[in-house]
């Protein structure tokens, strides 16, 4: 309940502009490192695969708390939209001074019709297999947000059936 009442806020916050972004400078490896080791610990109906391209310590100038939202929402996400005991990827990389995020499962998979309004405001998938799966559209749109106030990028690829990967980019030099 806390959780939803803290999400309605925090669009309410965005639309009326009192998010505010508290970059500093952190170590986004460690930051991932402590959100899927929170995850394994509280969640074990999945596992959890971690593969990180960039194994030194990566240091960022972000909103610390903000990105850990985001990437908590992802995670969540993809544990809540998959069947239990798929795995779930997360990798890290380098690209054209950009950092890069995915976050793949193997759930029931997007139509491409619905992948293009994912991140709106409210915007939830209706089909009869998520009927059942409580939300109310707004932790996407929240991260959509909070990535492109920090001038990166967010994106889904999706094939029915097949799953689900979720991107995001930031750039190095912010």
């Amino acid at each position: 309940m806390s959780t939803m009442i803290n999400g309605f806020l925090n669009v309410s916050r965005l639309e009326s502009g009192k998010i505010y972004l508290d970059k500093q400078q952190f170590d986004f490896n460690k930051l991932l490192n402590e959100i899927i080791e929170e995850t394994r610990f509280t969640i074990k109906s999945h596992a959890l695969q971690f593969e990180q391209w960039q194994n030194d310590t990566l240091i960022i100038n972000a909103d610390k708390d903000k990105i850990g939202s985001v990437i908590s929402n992802l995670i969540s996400n993809a544990i809540k939209y998959s069947p239990k005991g798929n795995l779930i990827t997360i990798e890290t990389n380098i690209h054209d001074h950009s950092l890069k995020l995915s976050v793949k499962d193997e759930g029931m998979g997007i139509d491409k019709h619905d992948l293009k309004r994912l991140f709106d405001r409210y915007y939830r998938v209706q089909t009869s297999e998520m009927q059942h799966i409580s939300g109310f559209g707004i932790g996407l749109y929240l991260s959509a947000e909070i990535i492109e106030r920090h001038q990166g990028k967010i994106w889904a690829d999706s094939e029915i059936g097949k799953g689900s990967t979720f991107y995001f980019t930031l750039p190095l030099e912010a």
